[in-house]
């Protein structure tokens, strides 16, 4: 089966532990991509600049094309993609729209990495942002890893709504089941559904803290003092949901002993600090070094969709069931693929619940609502909780947001008994 990394939040805790030991592995690689071809396509944003893939492919024995040997004779994107798959068996993709990377694995059976688009991930700074956490100054050989074996503990601050690095790094801590803070800049946190999707695959909810004033995140943080004897700050910060003086003793107790913060800076710029906190003796947050994607991140990344890495078996529609059809419901999002080139990309959705009946978008994770079905071969719509939807096959089924939309794309209100569907 075709390998796909378009976000960490596809993979298991085995595949985040194997892309990062081999991120953070300092040998060589020995060219296990010898003979195979590369092909790096820059078509929008990218979140590093194309030679730091090429070097990548390079140094893995990898053949190399870049986006000016097909970008001619006027081509659109996908039929550039298309082109490039006809010589690569990798192609590493940016683009400005959500889902670009997953659309196109999907038409040219290709494996593809997604490099770069606007919402969403970067997978490759979440698996060097992993690697760093798990395998740094406390990691497997260090003192943590010599202390005990407990799940990691790790703050994750800052820009959480625009970083995309924040957001691959989120996605691995909760596939490894880690201990997890939030702590977002001011108007600059996870959309709930996000954090409940956390929260259901760390199999707890994260502490959530937001910041009620600061300067820079970094010195927001430094006002934690631990020293139990000195005046505390912490009503500089408030827990999601809890009252304020239980908010002062969890929030002391959940951030004695983290491993890691990362902070997720405006611009891009991240910084990643160990043991913010260990030591009843330290007053002030130890200064941290911005993290840049590391080469090895890259190669593991390119590794992994060339099966190079060991990945657990996978089946068909993992994730449940799918809803596919360009008849019906339309994803809203105003940079997803199959929401503005329906024309090349059908729109797919998931189901998030069934009553009422929200769907997710495969390809940029919009929600939307259903509020009607209708069958292919009848014609007519019904509303979502009638009888007659319920009976529809799902061959047959197509869905509607709106009355307006089902009448759009011409079908008719059901009528039972000489009378319309009140429903409909």
């Amino acid at each position: 089966m075709t390998r796909t990394l378009d976000s960490l939040a596809d993979l298991s805790a085995a595949e985040i532990r194997a892309l990062a030991a081999h991120a953070a592995s300092a040998a060589a690689p020995a060219q296990p991509l010898c003979g195979r071809v590369v092909a790096v396509l820059p078509l929008g944003p990218t979140a590093l600049a194309p030679p730091a893939w090429i070097a990548a492919a390079s140094r893995l024995g990898a053949g190399v094309l870049r986006r000016d040997d097909f970008d001619h004779a006027g081509l659109d994107e996908f039929e550039v993609c298309s082109e490039a798959a006809r010589w690569a068996d990798i192609l590493v993709l940016s683009h400005p729209m959500n889902g670009f990377s997953r659309a196109i694995a999907e038409m040219t059976g290709r494996a593809v990495v997604n490099a770069g688009e606007p919402g969403g991930e970067d997978p490759a700074a979440g698996i060097c942002l992993v690697a760093a956490a798990l395998h740094g100054p406390y990691g497997p050989g260090g003192s943590r890893g010599a202390r005990d074996a407990r799940p990691l503990r790790a703050a994750v601050c800052g820009d959480l709504a625009g970083s995309r690095s924040a957001r691959a790094l989120l996605s691995a801590l909760a596939a490894l089941e880690a201990t997890v803070l939030l702590v977002p800049a001011q108007s600059r946190d996870l959309p709930d559904e996000e954090v409940e999707r956390l929260a259901q695959r760390m199999r707890r909810r994260p502490f959530r803290f937001e910041a009620r004033s600061m300067t820079s995140l970094l010195d927001m943080v430094d006002t934690v003092l631990l020293a139990r004897e000195a005046t505390p700050q912490l009503p500089l910060f408030r827990e999601v949901g809890v009252p304020p003086g239980d908010a002062e003793r969890r929030a002391r107790r959940a951030v004695e002993d983290l491993d890691v913060l990362f902070v997720a800076g405006e611009g891009g710029v991240d910084r990643l600090v160990h043991e913010p906190f260990r030591g009843r003796r330290k007053s002030a947050l130890p200064p941290g070094a911005e993290q840049p994607t590391s080469l090895g991140a890259l190669e593991a990344a390119l590794l992994f969709v060339a099966g190079q890495i060991a990945a657990e078996p996978r089946t068909p529609n993992a994730d449940g069931p799918l809803y596919r059809s360009g008849l019906g419901v339309i994803c809203r999002g105003g940079r997803c693929v199959a929401a503005r080139r329906p024309d090349r990309v059908t729109p797919e959705f998931g189901f998030v619940s069934r009553r009422p009946l929200v769907l997710v978008c495969r390809y940029c994770g919009e929600r939307t609502t259903a509020g009607f079905a209708a069958s292919k071969v009848e014609g007519r719509f019904h509303g979502i909780g009638s009888s007659y939807a319920r009976h529809i096959l799902d061959a047959n089924l197509v869905l509607f947001a709106s009355r307006a939309e089902a009448l759009a794309a011409g079908f008719d209100p059901a009528r039972h008994g000489g009378e319309l569907d009140t429903e409909a």
